[in-house]
């Protein structure tokens, strides 16, 4: 059996799962407590986090196609690099939260429903990316690539339509940001 850092196969399987029920719940939480003041002005975080869901889009789009023309190694380090720039949007998304108000989409009819319908399926979905995006990653860096392409077929998608709802969320919101 393959050990990485020392964990065997099941117990990062479990850690894994663990992560993906622990960071939603984590987040639910953190968003539920009072607003802090931490010093800094965290306003600029929407702008930051709409810059980082464009840049994970067009690199999920990027990766695509290099796999598709068997570029392994260049694959490997812009899926990465997508990877490290969601969890950096995770990390802004819960700091922005914490230091400000919710902002509540002001639109009206037809509108505000496409809005609605985006963002239940942005969040909805992005609770499965997590575990899909690093159940994928896992057997890819162990080099077994018919488990990775397996499940990259789903994760692919959803990871993409998550990262680009996202941006559309923060258009539908930008002009009830306070300035």
């Amino acid at each position: 059996m393959q050990t990485v850092f020392g964990l065997s196969e099941k117990s990062i399987r479990r850690l894994i799962w663990l992560v993906s029920v622990v960071i939603p719940l984590v987040v639910s939480v953190l968003l539920s407590l009072p607003r802090v003041d931490i010093g800094i002005d965290t306003g600029f975080i929407p702008r930051l986090n709409a810059l980082l869901n464009t840049t994970v889009s067009v690199l999920l789009v990027v990766g695509y196609f290099l796999i598709r023309r068997r570029q392994i190694a260049a694959h490997r380090k812009v899926m990465l690099t997508a990877f490290a720039l969601s969890v950096l949007f995770l990390v802004s998304y819960v700091i922005y939260h914490l230091t400000h108000e919710e902002v509540r989409f002001g639109g009206t009819g037809w509108v505000k429903l496409l809005y609605l319908f985006i963002l239940v399926t942005h969040i909805g979905l992005s609770v499965f990316v997590v575990p899909l995006a690093l159940f994928t990653i896992y057997p890819a860096l162990l080099g077994r690539y018919a488990n990775h392409k397996k499940l990259a077929r789903w994760t692919f998608p959803l990871w993409l339509y998550v990262s680009v709802t996202g941006v559309l969320v923060y258009v539908f919101l930008s002009p009830y940001y306070p300035t």
